[in-house]
């Protein structure tokens, strides 16, 4: 009898876990698989056979062009992950310092909202700022420090300080995350043995935060290593770097090379994965060493100010692109200036005119809504069965599922592609929302397993017992209990399919462009002040969108929240 009741727990386990891996193995693994293939194909004469031939890796690595192409995206991506943790850490520390409830929301809130806004919205924040015209060369020039502008964009300059700020968070809150969790015992201890702030800081603190430091450094330079959008607005051209390389071969249908750029770019990110990986492990292991010297004052109320400083001043970067956005979409001049030249709503106007753009919402919107709504149903189904069924090789499954989030998105782009031209799928709108879907699901998935876990089942047992059947006790008893997590997991889905681009730009064809695709052709062609306005309206559109999803939010929640600092 028991091992009857067994076999139907992982029956219905293996039941609840099919669409996900319909998403995952049907979308993402086979088309990763496919590219492999493609990189043994044959690219002679404009045309593409499929005779087997290593030509195309022959060609990459005899090419010192694509060497180099390697050896810049590498260098750009060290030096973002560089400038985001010497940025990213004081600012961690600090937020640990605030008192005032208040303000620790506020800076949460302001740090997050970047990932909250379009990626083109971002980028096109900071052409307005670094431009020869923009914000920062004409108050330059206004002080009299500088007579002619500073290069500041088409550089390797510009597209360091934009992706710093787009990848920011993604620093900051790991780091943040193990210095909440920092045993104050052991500061206090160490005080009690002489050690002043300085000290306590650079024995104790600092090394207990460096298992934050190794994943906040996993994560951005991954993320840095393969983004598309921000080199290819912000570089002219100029700034060479394997994902634009990769487009650039796809638009010239000498898909086995950009296969072939595909996969090295993804040797990497798994190569920069496993190193950090080794840090991390090394580091688990490490324990504050030594004695502390005789105490000496350090400048405690210095240091306090200093902290204040560097806080204020990272939530003014974060937000200056979106305000200067903003200021911009009123302006009354038809180019990107600064100071606007006038005050005027007439790019409004011609934003809701613009049929390209109305027509991009629409897309966005079916797609964001058709794959939310998809990853949700999957990752619910997903992780009921990974943390309640009997499910083997249950480690191995969640990392299956959440492999999409650790390859780099433009290679994600090109195998999808390849698989629906092979499929004869490639532009279609159902395709996009599966694409779509598979993207979203790791959230959906690490978030609805969360809010499970914590789950009260015993009252769940209870209604049960009075004779409440599966479907009734979730929809009654268990659904009331995850409503904040599914809030939360569907706001990020829908954000992430209604922001994707870097994957999207490969499967799109005009009829169903998406809107973040739109501005990015939009951004490429034109410079006047119409995105901003565009911009202004999303970025209303997101704050409503969060102010709502934070209705769901239960005040204790945020409370609880707010109190682990």
């Amino acid at each position: 009898m028991a091992a009857a009741l067994a076999f139907v727990a992982r029956r219905r386990a293996s039941l609840q876990l099919l669409p996900a891996f319909a998403l995952t193995g049907g979308v993402f693994a086979s088309a990763m698989l496919l590219l492999f293939s493609y990189s043994a194909f044959t690219f002679r004469g404009g045309q593409l056979t499929e005779e087997v031939s290593f030509s195309a890796w022959q060609k990459f690595f005899a090419d010192p062009f694509y060497l180099g192409v390697v050896a810049k995206t590498l260098q750009l991506a060290l030096g973002v992950t560089a400038a985001a943790l010497v940025i990213g850490y004081p600012t961690a520390y600090a937020l640990t310092k605030v008192r005032s409830s208040k303000l620790l929301v506020a800076s949460y809130i302001i740090i997050f909202s970047p990932l909250l806004v379009s990626l083109v919205v971002r980028v096109y924040g900071w052409l307005l700022l670094l431009s020869d015209n923009g914000v920062i060369n004409q108050a330059l020039r206004a002080i009299g420090v500088i007579a002619e502008p500073i290069r500041l964009i088409y550089n390797d300059a510009g597209v360091v300080i934009a992706l710093v700020h787009i990848l920011l968070p993604f620093m900051i809150f790991p780091i943040l995350s193990v210095l909440l969790q920092f045993d104050h015992a052991l500061r206090e201890a160490s005080n009690d043995l002489g050690a002043n702030r300085v000290q306590t800081f650079l024995r104790v603190v600092f090394p207990m935060s460096l298992p934050g430091v190794v994943a906040g450094c996993q994560i951005v330079f991954t993320l840095a290593i393969s983004a598309f959008v921000t080199p290819e607005l912000l570089g002219g051209g100029k700034v060479q770097v394997l994902s634009r390389a990769i487009w650039f071969n796809v638009v010239d249908v000498n898909w086995p090379l950009a296969a072939v750029e595909a996969i090295v770019l993804l040797a990497l990110a798994l190569a920069a994965l496993f190193i950090f990986d080794l840090a991390a492990r090394s580091l688990r292991a490490m324990r504050p060493t030594g004695s502390p010297r005789p105490r000496r004052d350090s400048p405690g109320g210095v240091i306090d100010r200093a902290l204040r400083v560097v806080l204020f001043g990272v939530l003014a970067f974060v937000l200056s692109p979106l305000v200067f956005v903003v200021i911009n979409s009123f302006n009354g001049s038809a180019f990107n200036s600064f100071p606007p030249q006038g005050f005027s709503f007439q790019w409004y106007q011609f934003v809701l005119g613009y049929a390209p753009f109305r027509e991009g919402m629409v897309n966005s919107l079916i797609i964001a809504s058709a794959s939310t709504l998809l990853a949700i149903v999957a990752g619910m189904l997903a992780a009921l069965a990974l943390t309640r069924g009997r499910v083997r090789a249950r480690g191995i499954l969640n990392a299956f599922f959440l492999s999409p989030l650790v390859m780099p998105r433009v290679a994600i782009g090109i195998a999808v592609f390849i698989l629906l031209i092979r499929l004869r799928l490639f532009g279609t709108t159902g395709s996009l929302v599966l694409v779509h879907a598979m993207l979203s699901l790791p959230f959906a998935l690490v978030l609805l397993s969360a809010s499970l876990v914590n789950v009260n089942r015993s009252l769940e047992e209870a209604a049960m017992d009075l004779g409440a059947g599966p479907l009734r006790t979730f929809w009654s008893v268990t659904l009331p209990q995850i409503r904040a997590g599914l809030v939360v997991a569907a706001v990020f889905a829908f954000i992430t399919s209604f922001d994707e681009t870097e994957a999207s730009i490969f499967l799109v064809r005009p009829a169903n462009t998406t809107l973040p695709i739109q501005m990015f052709l939009y951004l490429e062609q034109y410079q006047n002040p119409t995105l901003a306005a565009l911009s202004t309206l999303l970025i209303a559109a997101t704050i409503v969108l969060v102010v709502v999803a934070l209705r769901f939010v239960r005040g204790a929640e945020l409370a609880r929240l707010v109190a682990r600092r």
